[in-house]
This record gives C-alpha cells, structure tokens and sequence, in this order.
C-alpha cells in the first residue's frame, strides 16, 4: 500500500519547520526489525541542522526545505512508498508576525492541519527538547501510511521535521527512521548583518489625468515592494504629511507631494486598516488582525497597545476595530462591532484615553451599523452608514441628532469612509465613485472624481471601491482605493458649487464657515548675492512697498553694479500652500527671468522663466499665479538677469498662499 505526500504548507502559504528530538516509541505501532547502522553525517548549515544517515542515502535542499531518502527516486516521489523525511524552517519573527506567537503547540496545530483534513489520525502530542529549543511530536497514522511530525522551537527559528512512508514500509524500518530522528542536532545559526526582510520602495506616481486629478500612488506597476497589498485609512498631519494604513507595510509615510519618507509598523502591526492623528502629533493605529489599537509617535516608535477581542468593555468583537478617530481633546473613538444576545451584530463606539485607558462605551441604534466615524471639536460624532446612504450625527452621549441624506436617493451618501476638516466640512468616498464635500447641514458644495468601468483598472482620477478618506491641508483630498489587484492612493481637488457654498455660507451662525481663501504675506528676510553699499542691501525688500512711484531709492535692494546676474531669497513668516507670488520692481523693471519657490524640506520647484525684456511700464507690478503647491512653501527665491547694462531694483516681495 502507498500514502500521498502529506501537505506541508501553512496558512497564508508560510513554510512551517521542524526538527526532531529523540521522537519516544509509539505504541501503537508493532515492533520493528532491528535498525540498520547510521555511518553517514549530514549537515546542514542554511537549517541549522546536523544528523547522521544509513550509507547511500540521498539528499536534498531546496530553499529552505530538506528532503531526504534511501534513494534517488524517493526524493522525487509525489506518492510515497519508501520512507521519505521533509525538514523546513521559518524565522520566529515572520511567523509570529502573522500569528501572533509562536508556541510549539500552535505551531503544531497550523503544521497538521491539512494532515488531519486528508483523514489522517494524530496520536496526543508529546513534549520534547533538543539544547535549547522546545517541541512536541505525534504520530500519525491512517489506512495506508504512517509518519511521524516533529516541531520544534527555539529563540530565533521553528523547524519541523514529517517523516513518513507507506504502511508496510513504515512498519519494516520504523527503527531505522527513528534512528535517524533521535540522531538530529540543533547548531547555532550564523547572524548576518539584519537587514529589512521587506523594504518598501517608492510607488509608482502618476501625474496626469482629468481636472481636478492631482497624482495618484500605486496601482499594479513597478516591483512588488511598491505596490500595496490593501491600502486603506488615511491621515494628513498640518504639513500635509500622508499617513496610510496598509496590511503589507503597517504604515507608509509621504510627503505632500507623493514621495516615499518611510514605513513603520510592520513588526508591530498584523494587519493595519485605519490610522488617525492626535493633537500632540502621536499616530493611533487600527490593527484589525489583533483586535487592538497601536499608538505610535509620527516617526514610528512603538508608544502603547491595548484593546485585544473578548467581552469586556475595553474589547473587541472579532471584526473589530476596523476605524478610528481621535477627539481634540486626545481621547481615542474605535467602532466595534461584536454579537448580542440575540446572536445579531450590535454595533458600539468604544472610547479611550490617548493612553488607552477605557472611558466609556457608546451604544447606538439598533439600526445603525455604521462604517466609518469621525469626531468633531465640540465632541459631536459623526457616521457613516453606508448602507441606508445616510451620514448620522450624534451627540457626544450618542443621542441621534440628525440623520444627513436623500431618502429619495439612497445612494448619493451610501459611501464607506468620511472625514472632517479642520473647517466643520464633511468629506465622504462613495461607491459611485464619487467624491463628496458637505457643510455641516448636509449640503454637497463640493464634487471630485469619477467612478472606474466595473471589471476594468481604474484610470487616472478614476475611483473603483473607496476604503479611506483624509482632508489633507491646502485643498487636497487623498483617497485610498482598492479593486482586485489594483491598490493606490490618490489626490484630488475638489470643484467647488460656488451657488452651494454661498447659501451655505450665508446661512451659517455667527460664525461663518471659512471658505479657504487665500492670504498674502510680506517677506520678513532677505538675502542676496550681491548689494550697492552701504544702503541698497537685501533689507530693503522686507515688508510691505516703500518706494513711491518709479524711482531709484535705497528703501529698495539693488544689485552690487550693473550687468550681472543675481540672486535674491526671500523668506516668510507662515508656511502655505503657495498660488502665487507679486514682486514689486520700483527700478529699470522686466529682468526676473527665473522664480522658485521653496518648501519647508528645501524642495525648489520653478514657477516661472522668461527672458530678459523691458517693462513696458514703471514702476512694474508683476504677479505671477500657478497652481496650488501639495507642499508648504516657505521661501523664495528670484533671477535678476541684467546684463544688457540695466541696473534694477526690487522694493517688496509678497507670497499668495492657503494657509
């Protein structure tokens, strides 16, 4: 009689190891003939493994994964007759990652499954040891083969041995296999230099696309490392800094503009779904896989954990917490979700300390099953309910307050991620695509995006099934997405109802909503490359005008002779998302040929370029609008080419900008 090869793959496709200890005699097996002399030394030192052979057995090793037999043929056997040993490892710290621990019993458990699923039966387990690592061993038996299945595990590794053969080949040479197996010995390890086992690159950026498109991350091009497995929540910090929650990497930061900073939190994190940004700066984390919330500073280090599933108050049901917010005064809100005692699923808002003490336990409606919340800065809850298309507001004690939407319409609000601006307007991601901006009456004074063709990869601006939302300072809109294969981000600027907008405005309490209006600011300091001593230095451009009408004047900078080309930064006061810059030229005007802005990393990006020509007037004005930097700018700096012989001056630089 034959067996088939016993499945040796884990869950989530991880190869599971196993060495073997002196493995104790079963006894339900009947007694072998005496064993056949081991006079062969194997070792192995990718497995860490040594043991001895009978004369002319075969090996092999594959990766991580040892095979060894009596011959040639039996190694490659997909059905087995003869006795065959399979040895394969895993690092502690990968298996750990993806489930948690990594107790000798647990590991056995996830290592025997499919043998227990293709009918086979596994005796009780038995404690073993060999040098410092822990185990257990069992036998395995069924209608037509035998084996025997070891794991062990010490402090950097998991090794698994599965030794087996057809039932009369088992019963003819058990004490030969068993031989073998007593004979095995853990070394130690060589530890090269740690490097990350998974290092994420920059994901691709796209630039181009519909108006109001700004770029897009990800997607399914590039190298693996650069491409999203499930990008989902999303939070912005003031500097428009992007934290995104994603199952592969924790949690992967980029500046405004799209490049890669960093990731963090893959050790710490089993499978990452929302973020959220405290007032002091911390990151709050959602890991789903743990049924736990992680805070992190903004650099990555690990601050607190706490939550985990069960019953108590501070727990979690078992698909829980998937989205988190956090108060302004610190406090942390999670959605949970878990059974009541009817046995249907009851929806809650679980609140915390910053710290991860528990507060209290918000209950809702029976009816209201939400899928996203965001906290507003008088504490007012707001959800979004995603299958009635509803977005409830609810009072900080979780009174319904209002229920925002179209009954007539369900699916204009039936979206699954909302956010909240620092303005009171409410963002949310629909699945028709859509991106919405509300007050907070409801009323939609703002649209972007466009929905993707089902079945196909979403274009450029395009959204296909929405799984975060952020309202990133300046204007921009990020939103993850997720259809298949496909996983990005992307940013968005809304278009604006400028009718929505006024009524809303007009109608709001004495307080009316801010409307994100641009501010102009004067340079505060100046330097340059060159000055006409001693009166006509750089400081002659900060602040407001000072020179009336067309005039040489020492209130102005003045380059130190004439025909040169010459240099002159600005700085100012308050960073912003920059439109535009005026430059006020009292002097032989028209000879700025070059203009960069600067942002707070010291990132130049050109906004203008010319020639140099002659004003056609004097004193010369001259502003210059572009559009809207993703990052905030904080200097200036100007070309002056005036080597035809012109001698120009510059009295006042001012910047346009989103605060």
């Amino acid at each position: 009689m034959r067996c088939y090869l016993f499945a040796i793959i884990l869950l989530a496709g991880v190869f599971v190891s196993c060495t073997a200890p002196p493995a104790p005699t079963p006894t339900s097996l009947p007694s072998s003939p005496t064993a056949i002399i081991l006079e062969q030394d194997l070792t192995v030192a990718e497995l860490g493994l040594r043991l001895r052979l009978p004369a002319g057995w075969q090996s092999r090793l594959e990766g991580q994964a040892l095979r060894i037999a009596a011959t040639t043929a039996a190694l490659d056997a997909t059905v087995i007759d003869a006795p065959l040993l399979l040895i394969d490892t895993i690092p502690v710290a990968i298996f750990t990652a993806q489930y948690g621990t990594a107790h000798p019993e647990t590991v056995f458990e996830l290592a025997s499954s499919a043998i227990q699923s293709a009918g086979y039966t596994i005796s009780p387990t038995q404690s073993v040891q060999i040098g410092r690592a822990q185990g257990v061993v069992a036998d395995l038996s069924g209608p037509n083969g035998h084996g025997r299945l070891i794991v062990l595990v010490d402090e950097t590794r998991i090794l698994r041995i599965l030794a087996q053969a057809a039932l009369t080949r088992w019963m003819a040479e058990q004490a030969t296999i068993e031989q073998v197996l007593a004979s095995i010995e853990m070394l130690a390890l060589a530890t090269p230099t740690p490097t990350p086992l998974v290092m994420a690159a920059q994901p691709q950026i796209v630039r181009s696309g519909p108006p109001g498109f700004v770029l897009r991350l990800g997607g399914r091009s590039g190298p693996p490392n650069s491409r999203f497995i499930a990008a989902r929540g999303l939070a912005a910090a003031p500097d428009g800094t992007i934290y995104l929650a994603e199952s592969g990497q924790g949690v992967w930061v980029f500046a405004p503009d799209g490049t890669l900073r960093t990731t963090f939190g893959a050790d710490e994190l089993l499978d990452a779904y929302d973020v959220a940004l405290g007032p002091d700066g911390d990151l709050y984390v959602a890991d789903y896989g743990r049924n736990a919330i992680v805070r992190f500073t903004s650099t990555g280090t690990l601050l607190g954990r706490w939550g985990g599933h069960g019953n108590a108050p501070e727990q979690f049901g078992l698909s829980a917490p998937q989205r988190i917010a956090v108060a302004a005064d610190g406090s942390v809100y999670a959605l949970d979700t878990r059974l009541g005692d009817d046995g249907l699923a009851v929806s809650s808002i679980v609140r915390f300390t910053g710290e991860g003490r528990f507060i209290e336990r918000i209950t809702l409606p029976n009816d209201v099953a939400p899928s996203d919340l965001v906290v507003d800065p008088n504490g007012m809850i707001y959800l979004a309910e995603s299958f009635a298309g509803t977005i409830i507001k609810l009072a900080p004690d979780g009174i319904v307050l209002a229920r925002l939407g179209d009954p007539a319409d369900p699916t204009l609000l039936a979206g699954p991620v909302i956010d909240l601006d620092r303005a009171g307007y409410l963002y949310l991601a629909t699945y028709a695509g859509t991106i919405l901006r509300l007050s907070p009456d409801g009323t939609i004074v703002a649209r972007g995006g466009q929905p993707a063709t089902a079945g196909s990869i979403p274009n450029p601006g395009e959204i296909s099934l929405p799984n975060g939302i952020v309202a990133a300072p300046g204007g921009v809109v990020w939103v993850s997405d997720n259809s298949g294969e496909y996983s990005a981000i992307s940013a968005f600027r809304l278009q604006t109802d400028a009718a929505a907008l006024a009524t809303v405005v007009a109608l709001a309490p004495t307080t009316s909503l801010p409307t994100g209006e641009t501010t102009q600011q004067w340079a505060t300091t100046a330097t340059a490359s060159s000055f006409y001593a001693p009166d006509y230095d750089p400081a002659g451009v900060v602040g407001p005008p000072d020179v009336g009408g067309c005039q040489d004047s020492p209130n102005a900078w003045a380059p130190a002779t004439p025909d040169s080309r010459e240099i002159l930064t600005v700085s100012f006061a308050q960073p912003v998302f920059a439109t535009g810059l005026v430059i006020y030229q009292n002097h032989q005007p028209g000879y700025v040929t070059l203009v960069e802005v600067i942002d707070e990393q010291g990132t130049a990006q050109t906004v203008y370029r010319a020639e140099p020509t002659a004003a056609p007037e004097c004193p010369f004005i001259q502003t210059i609008t572009f559009d809207q930097t993703l990052t905030r700018v904080t200097s200036a700096r100007i070309t002056l080419e005036q080597r035809d012989g012109s001698w120009s001056e510059i009295d006042a630089v001012a910047l346009i900008g989103v605060p």
